[in-house]
Formats: structure tokens, sequence, C-alpha cells
């Protein structure tokens, strides 16, 4: 049964990976690969209803069916740029257009086979969560982002270079002063984060000379939080 208490495991490939997608286009991918059980051989295809949909990202269910319907056919045409042995390789999500099942509200995604070999790669090196913590979120920057930070939840750190953070969202080519990204998209994700997941978050800018060349993040979930607060 596929609810927001469903985990996502995602290789760290991916996490790290350069994409872009429509806020509804993550949110399928996600939800798809919530269906994925990593224990086993991961298959090529899946499908999701939109009522599924609605649920686990807290849609409308009146609109589910576009939504799911747009979602699914703009991932045709989207890319996903992964960082592997210092090489940049651009891969497809999807094999082929998205088959919809008129009147059942159903699509099914075809995983491109280069793709399936990083969704498969989940022996070692990848990350966990659930996917409520996302669900409620507005904004691709801050899904992102919060996958970005997750994946070092055992410490609670994470320092990334701005034109590594640039690059995992897609937006080398945006923004282009430093000013104009954190007010654009780096204080409005973390506003956005704090307030829908489950993370508590700030940041702290790293200068080399007058020009900032990293993000410093520290961050917890808030029920851990609040029980050392009851413990004091």
């Amino acid at each position: 049964m596929l609810s927001n208490d469903n985990s996502i495991t995602k290789s760290n490939y991916l996490i790290e990976a350069s994409y872009q997608l429509g806020l509804q286009s993550q949110k399928l991918i996600l939800a798809c690969l919530s269906k994925l059980d990593p224990r086993k051989e991961i298959p090529k295809t899946v499908s999701i209803s939109a009522i599924e949909f609605a649920e686990i990202m807290n849609l409308d269910k009146a609109s589910a069916y576009k939504e799911l319907y747009n979602a699914a056919d703009a991932l045709y045409s989207a890319s996903i740029t992964i960082i592997d042995s210092n090489d940049d390789i651009e891969l497809r999500w999807i094999q082929k257009r998205v088959k919809k099942r008129k009147g059942d509200g159903q699509v099914t995604l075809t995983w491109s086979d280069d793709v399936v070999k990083y969704i498969s790669q989940l022996k070692s090196r990848f990350t966990t969560y659930k996917i409520r913590h996302i669900a409620d979120l507005q904004s691709t920057y801050s899904i992102r982002i919060y996958e970005l930070l997750i994946r070092f939840n055992d410490t609670g750190i994470r320092k990334i270079s701005v034109e590594d953070f640039r690059k995992s969202l897609c937006i080398t080519d945006k923004y282009k002063t430093f000013k104009i990204l954190r007010r654009d998209v780096i204080n409005p994700s973390i506003k956005e984060l704090n307030k829908r997941s489950n993370l508590t978050i700030e940041f702290e800018t790293v200068k080399k000379g007058r020009s900032v060349v990293a993000l410093y993040f520290t961050f917890s979930d808030r029920k851990e939080v609040q029980q050392e607060l009851d413990l004091q």
C-alpha cells in the first residue's frame, strides 16, 4: 500500500546529480521511487494512479488526474546528468513516452536502461527518507536542497561549494550573483523547509576574500530537537 509514510531510497549518484524538473514531475519521480523495494531487483516499469499520487503528495484529488498526466508528459523530454568518476554523464529518466490508462487515472513509467543502473546501486552509497517529509513542499529547489542535506543526516552538517550547489540545482546559468541566488533560491527554500519539512536548518556562507565560495548548512530533525528540549 502506497502512502506518504513510505520511504524513498535513492542512490547518492541521483542525490548529487544535476537536473531540473517541474514540481509535479519531480514529485512523480519520487513517488515512483517510493514504490520500489531496494532489497529486490528494480523493475523496468512502475505504475501509479492519480489517487495514489494525490494521497502521498497531499494534492487536491479533483486536479490529481491532470497533475499526474502533465507531470508524466514532461518527463519524456527530461534529462539528468550524473557525476560518476569525475565524468558528467547525461541520461534520460524514462525510455519512452509514459503509458496512460485513461479512465483508471494511472500512468506507467519505463525507466531508461542507464537510470535503472543507478537506481539499483543501493547496496551502498544511498539515502533514505520518508516521502511525507517533502510532500508539502511547493518548490523544486526546496526538494533538491532537502535531498542534498538529508544525505548527511548522520552528522547534520553539509558543506558544499557554490559551484556544486548551482550544478546540482541545474542553475549554473541563472541567478548570476550570489546576492540574487541567496534572495531568490536559498532563503525562500530554507524558509519553506523550516516550515513544511521535518528539518530545522541554518546556514552560513564561506568566503574567500570578498567572494562567497561555499555554503555551510547545519540541520536537525525537528522531533529530535523537541525531545531534547522536553528532557531539559
